[in-house]
């Protein structure tokens, strides 16, 4: 079982792709200190195509829409959830979900511009 870390008032600065990000994330160290950092983070459960291709592209400038409303007046638009790290990567798997309640995975895929993918088996194709 993967363990689930919460990032209250974290912020997306930047969209990589369809499917991934970087986030300012933020913690309380206690004793009044706060600790914030940069992360790059993975859609959990989804794959997108590559930014290099029109869909690819069309995938990252709705991913852009959904989530960089955040910055910097609504800071908590944007519910971050980390689920572990990324086999492959220096990233982290992430759910993110909308200040309505929406699941941003399953609004990439509902939108047609990405595919589920449990991160087994070959990745989805791209083209």
């Amino acid at each position: 079982m993967k363990e689930r870390w919460l990032w209250p008032g974290s912020v997306v600065m930047r969209v990589i792709d369809g499917d991934s990000f970087v986030a300012m994330v933020h913690r309380d160290m206690g004793f009044h200190g706060q600790a914030s950092f940069l992360v790059k983070m993975r859609l959990e459960r989804i794959n997108a195509a590559k930014s290099t291709s029109e869909r690819g592209a069309n995938a990252k400038e709705t991913l852009v829409r959904l989530v960089m409303g955040a910055v910097p007046s609504m800071p908590d638009s944007v519910h971050i959830e980390t689920t572990g790290p990324y086999k492959y990567g220096d990233e982290w798997m992430a759910e993110v979900t909308l200040a309505d309640g929406r699941n941003v995975s399953d609004e990439m895929v509902a939108s047609g511009h990405a595919v589920y993918w449990t991160g087994r088996g070959p990745r989805p194709a791209d083209d």
